[in-house]
């Protein structure tokens, strides 16, 4: 499972191309097992003023809350004790803790430009398309119900049951980064679907979409496997050959027993099954998906085709 970080950044200006990046906050979910831990860092950094808008700094209190020396060029503010760093040294922990993640907040896009510009070219590795929590939130309720665009993230997350910051921790980085991951939280949940036609027929596409994207996750986790697994195969007999002057065989058991690729086999095998059973029903997903998008149909009293009637 990828690691997903929840990103926020206050900057100077709203445009990246003229402002920067000042305060970046970052928490970082890491999956373990069928768990998951959740890190915070912030990090603040020296800037020039003199490109500065005055209003974007008011509204992220620049002044009351900015708390980096000059001299310093950057500082981890938290949690715990203000350190003070080079510019550098932020830079490269904010790469490290980024390498390989989903970003997910309130207009990631916003925080994906001024990062950039921030880090650097060729220090973007994570991955390329962000996640916002306005639209998380409107697919939670239905894109109708969340009302025409532009969509309002307040209003949104409240109808997913998540209260905005407080004011104290609005326009922080870290409390907005903390509202990206409520909100998320509140959209993903799994939820039982209700015994109607409508809530059948979310549920079984919803079924259909998870099981293509485990099957193909498995698959691409089995082929890398197979690849070590050959390249432990040519490793092995090159051993054998260095230490006795020849290949004895057979050498595949020795990689084929190990128990992650094995259990790999397993998890690919009961995936294809499911898949081949829930592709009988996922060929109608368009009909089902067309067919939510009109007004409840309703279930007729009365049966022909049931033979409890004959």
């Amino acid at each position: 499972m990828t690691n997903i970080a929840f990103v926020d950044c206050e900057t100077t200006h709203l445009d990246a191309e003229i402002g920067e990046a000042w305060e970046v906050a970052v928490i970082l979910r890491q999956p373990n097992g069928t768990r998951f831990s959740d890190t915070e860092h912030v990090w603040q950094f020296a800037i020039d003023r003199s490109t500065a808008d005055p209003e974007a700094l008011r509204i992220g209190r620049f002044h009351e809350r900015h708390l980096v020396d000059p001299t310093w060029g950057a500082a981890y503010t938290g949690p715990g004790p203000v350190s003070p760093c080079s510019r550098a040294d932020a830079v490269t922990a904010i790469v490290s803790v980024l390498s390989g993640a989903v970003l997910v907040g309130s207009n990631p896009g916003f925080d994906d430009r001024f990062l950039r510009k921030l880090l650097g070219p060729g220090s973007a590795q994570w991955h390329y398309r962000p996640y916002d929590i306005v639209q998380l939130a409107a697919a939670k309720i239905g894109a109708q119900a969340a009302g025409p665009l532009p969509w309002r993230p307040h209003v949104l997350s409240r109808a997913v049951g998540v209260e905005p910051p407080a004011k104290e921790a609005a326009h922080t980085a870290l409390g907005d980064a903390r509202w990206a991951r409520d909100v998320y939280d509140a959209a993903m949940v799994q939820e039982k679907f209700p015994l109607s036609w409508e809530g059948r027929a979310r549920h079984a596409i919803g079924l259909y979409t998870q099981t293509a994207i485990e099957l193909e996750d498995t698959q691409r986790d089995l082929a890398e496997m197979r690849r070590s697994y050959e390249s432990a195969c040519v490793t092995i007999a090159a051993m054998h050959e260095a230490a006795v002057g020849e290949v004895r065989g057979p050498i595949r058991g020795v990689v084929e027993d190990v128990a992650d690729v094995r259990g790999a086999v397993e998890r690919a095998r009961k995936l294809a099954t499911q898949w081949a059973v829930l592709r009988t029903y996922g060929g109608a997903a368009t009909e089902l998906r067309r067919a939510l998008d009109g007004p409840s149909q309703p279930v007729s009293a009365r049966d022909d085709s049931d033979p409890a009637d004959g």
